[in-house]
């Protein structure tokens, strides 16, 4: 069996890809709310976060790990009063 080289360079386009869905998705949720946010609204985006890390896998990457921790960090300065 031959794995591929670029094994890395995938799983760090699809991780790539996973993040920039997940950023569009708590615009789509919460941008609007201007600030107004609910307990459930809360619930609801730590549920999201929750579930991306866990079945999101960095495979054994630092780099994707950073990809994926900055992603998070960002969200959260962006909707501080959710978290």
């Amino acid at each position: 069996m031959k794995v591929s080289v670029k094994y890395n360079e995938i799983c760090e386009e699809n991780l790539k890809e996973e993040l920039i869905w997940l950023t569009e998705e708590f615009h789509i949720l919460f941008k609007s709310k201007l600030e107004n946010y609910t307990e459930k609204d809360k619930e609801i985006a730590n549920d999201i976060l929750d579930y991306f890390l866990t079945y999101i896998h960095a495979y054994d990457s630092i780099k994707l790990y950073n990809l994926l921790f900055d992603a998070i960090e960002n969200i959260e300065k962006m909707f501080p009063e959710l978290f």
